[in-house]
């Protein structure tokens, strides 16, 4: 149980940077997005990834695709999604 609040918390708060990064300086590689993050991509790229496939799965982030190779090129926000929490985040954050 110990664990699971970790995690939930790990989670909540790079989906938070996430979201306000991309709704204030817009669409962005996943690399550039983990570097403005302040990590390393080498080392969390793999991991901050998952949780954008999670937001993209919910709605709330999109990602447009490479045509030859099928993998994600630009992460953006979904406009409609945006809650007043996330617009109230991404001027802090």
């Amino acid at each position: 149980m110990f664990i699971t609040a970790i995690d939930r918390c790990f989670h909540t708060a790079t989906r938070i940077a996430a979201r306000s990064l991309l709704i204030r300086k817009g669409p962005m590689t996943g690399t550039n997005l983990v570097r403005a993050m302040g990590l390393d991509p080498k080392r969390h790229k793999g991991t901050i990834h998952a949780v954008l496939v999670d937001l993209e799965g919910r709605g709330q982030l999109a990602a447009t695709r490479n045509p030859k190779t099928g993998k994600r090129d630009l992460w953006f926000s979904v406009p409609p999604t945006r809650r007043k929490r996330d617009l109230i985040a991404a001027a802090f954050v």
